[in-house]
């Protein structure tokens, strides 16, 4: 099978399983407001054009395709920042453990928060060899939670509640007792992870960006070695 082939099909489980997960994990049209669904969304789209030009494209000739792929790369970071997110904090702190937690809902939480997010890794890393990356594309690393956080904080302002919370997540719930700035472990549970959200937003925005770094420079070793190997 060639690398064509291998990168269709990769495309494809990922889209079919993001599309599963986010029927089974339907819950009304709140469900439009968690990260989950709108970043798998988002890598949906990506991969389906980037699935189009496997199929139809031979060439990157057009001008624009450069943009396509940072676009991509943005995805990509929203579905890690899901897969990682889901399972170091989120799976953890739910009723249940963390085998529930990803097959819940006939195992619809495993596609969107694991299947999807590591076959979209692995199309950026292997596929993405025509994407002129530069550094400074790190710090877009930071625009999809930054982006979340301010609609998230928009909407709770106009009255959008998850429950007894002003966000979807316990990690962003700035109505809790440690608020933005506040810093209690003893408070860890569903509604708040005892640490203020402004420093989980400093800590994700850098982890992020290290992500992204770390991407980009795989992508980078990745596509010399097939090229050296003409893989």
């Amino acid at each position: 099978m060639n690398n064509k082939k291998i990168s269709i099909l990769i495309k494809s489980i990922a889209i079919t399983s993001s599309i599963y997960g986010i029927i089974k994990t339907y819950q009304g049209p709140m469900s439009f407001t968690y990260f989950t669904i709108l970043s798998n969304i988002f890598i949906s789209i990506m991969l389906l054009i980037f699935l189009t030009k496997d199929i139809y494209l031979n060439k990157n000739e057009n001008k624009y395709i450069n943009y396509l792929y940072i676009t991509k790369f943005i995805a990509t970071i929203s579905i890690t920042l899901t897969f990682f997110v889901f399972l170091t904090i989120l799976a953890p702190t739910l009723e249940g453990g963390i085998l529930h937690a990803y097959l819940d809902n006939g195992a619809g939480s495993l596609c969107v928060h694991f299947i999807t997010p590591i076959l979209a890794i692995i199309d950026f890393l292997f596929f993405s060899k025509d994407y002129k990356s530069k550094k400074i594309h790190s710090l877009y690393a930071t625009i999809p939670p930054l982006l979340y956080v301010l609609f998230i904080v928009i909407g709770s302002s106009l009255g959008l509640r998850w429950g007894n919370m002003y966000a979807p997540y316990n990690f962003l719930n700035f109505h809790a007792k440690t608020g933005w700035f506040g810093f209690d472990l003893s408070l860890l549970g569903w509604e708040t992870l005892g640490i203020g959200v402004f420093y989980m937003l400093v800590f994700l925005s850098v982890l992020f960006i290290i992500i992204g770094i770390v991407f980009l420079q795989l992508k980078e070793i990745i596509s010399k070695k097939r090229k050296r190997f003409q893989i």
